[in-house]
Formats: C-alpha cells, structure tokens, sequence
C-alpha cells in the first residue's frame, strides 16, 4: 500500500491541495522521504520471509519424508520380527509389540502415521529402565 502511495504521490498532493477534507491527512515533503525510506526497508524484510518461508517448507518436507521412511522400516522389520519369532506374552517388548501390530492392525483404511508417534510416546512414559 505505501509503494503505491508513493506512485500515487503527486495525486495525492495535489488532492490535498484541493480538498479541505483530506488536508488533515496530506504528508509533508518529509513524511513522503519516511515512507520512501520505510518501503525499501519492508521491502528487505518481505524478501527475507519469502525465502525463510520456502526454507521451512523444504525443511518440513524432509522431515516428513524421513518419518514416512521411519514408519516402513518399522513396520517392515516388527512384521518380520512377528513372523521368524513366536511372540511369548512374558517378554515386556514383545507383547508390546505385538500389541502395538495388532491394534495397527484393527484401524485398517483410517491408519494414520502420527499413530506409531502416539504409541512410541505413551510407551516409552511407562518405561522407566535405565539401559
């Protein structure tokens, strides 16, 4: 909007000169050097956004590609686990994992992957092992 008072700049003086309405709001030789000087600054300000903007974005992409990668390799390795091994309900992190593979498992086509985040953050709170 400054940038296109300042196009506008000698309409709107001369506006101010012919209305007696908008003389209150008609800008001083100065004020117009401020304005020049402030949109130049903003100017800066709104090229550093849109690059730190895109940043972000690429940044976010790769974390989520990275998680979808986690998911596979994890459910890759809990069904091969589930398979080449029988599940034996006294070992802790079996039958945690089998459980996790079956409630997986009963979401069938409303699987979402931030539910594998839910259920490492709900397990690893009730764990309170040293290693």
């Amino acid at each position: 909007m400054l940038e296109y008072s300042l196009y506008h700049k000698y309409v709107l003086d001369y506006w101010g000169q012919q209305d007696k309405d908008y003389q209150i709001f008609a800008l001083s030789n100065e004020e117009w050097r401020n304005v020049a000087i402030l949109c130049k600054i903003l100017e800066v300000f709104y090229d550093v956004t849109c690059v730190f903007s895109n940043f972000v974005q690429t940044i976010l992409s790769n974390l989520r590609l990275l998680f979808d990668e986690y998911v596979k390799k994890l459910k890759s390795t809990s069904s091969s686990l589930a398979r080449s091994s029988n599940v034996s309900n006294n070992d802790p992190v079996d039958s945690s994992l089998h459980q996790h593979n079956v409630n997986s498992a009963d979401l069938g086509g409303d699987y979402d992957e931030s539910d594998d985040y839910k259920w490492y953050l709900n397990e690893s709170s009730t764990k309170s092992e040293k290693s």
